[in-house]
């Protein structure tokens, strides 16, 4: 009894973290961010420019174009592009945490001091509160296709024309898509990992630990979430932001008016720890 708790008296002190400056947290976190964003972002234009090539090829040899069915093939090649993204995402959140806290030493696949996590439930967790949402992008970029199609057609334009357009409005719309997406799933998956962790951190170690809403502070953040900044809450607690309760920044429970191009990060402390400028 007494080695084990030895133990979990030296995992609660390398947890503590005493005095936190928050502009080193801001820039450790988005520069873990900017780099899988640029990733996906990468991953997706690529697949959404395949995609839109191959219908404009389809219908310039066949005059078919079925809106729906566009749309089910887009999302089933999407969806597991962005379920493997989002693994990868939360595994090496968990690492960074696991390294930080154990002073650099190399983690493996998903830990929290040593006690092994189940990544596939976490990822499939956060999937099916974003799924509604990501489903309608494919629909959306095949109804602007069946748009430019129909319009065509009124115009009486031929079927090489008709697929030229589709390739000249829709490719440049679906990066402009990609992007959004990237950023607003990279955010939101490594701060739902990140609180994750801590939350785990807290229900292993039995400890008393609240969370600071950090906004970026520069002219693109939106006041309401300036105005977040410095507000600690428990862990159990939600952040009111904008008129809206989250758990951390990214939530999904914000709405897209606190999610979307969102770049606040979360600070976990234990009760004692001083969150600094």
């Amino acid at each position: 009894m007494q080695a084990t708790n030895l133990a979990e008296l030296k995992e609660l002190r390398s947890f503590r973290r005493g005095r936190v400056s928050s502009r080193s947290e801001i820039r450790r976190q988005l520069l873990f961010r900017t780099n899988y964003e640029k990733l996906l972002f990468s991953r997706l234009a690529t697949l959404f420019r395949i995609h839109i090539n191959t219908i404009a090829q389809n219908f310039e040899e066949g005059a078919f174009f079925d809106t729906s069915v566009s749309a089910r093939e887009l999302y089933q090649t999407m969806s597991p592009l962005i379920v493997s993204f989002l693994r990868r995402v939360v595994i090496n959140t968990y690492r960074n945490n696991e390294e930080e806290y154990s002073g650099g030493r190399k983690a493996e696949e998903a830990f929290v001091f040593g006690r092994h996590v189940d990544v596939d439930e976490l990822v499939n967790s956060y999937y099916r509160g974003r799924e509604l949402v990501l489903a309608g992008i494919p629909a959306n970029i095949s109804k602007k296709i069946g748009k430019i199609i129909m319009d065509g057609r009124g115009e009486s334009l031929t079927l090489a024309q008709i697929s030229s357009n589709i390739r000249k409005y829709i490719i440049p719309m679906s990066r402009s898509r990609a992007a959004l997406i990237a950023r607003t799933e990279t955010h939101g998956a490594s701060s739902f990992a990140n609180h994750s962790y801590h939350d785990q951190v807290r229900n292993n170690l039995g400890m008393n630990m609240y969370k600071e809403w950090v906004a970026t502070g520069d002219g693109r953040t939106r006041t309401t979430h300036a105005e977040a900044n410095g507000q600690r809450v428990h862990m159990d607690d939600k952040f009111q932001v904008g008129g809206s309760n989250m758990s951390y920044s990214g939530d999904p429970a914000g709405g897209a008016k606190n999610v979307i191009n969102c770049r606040c990060v979360i600070i976990y402390v234990d009760e004692r720890d001083i969150v600094l400028p």
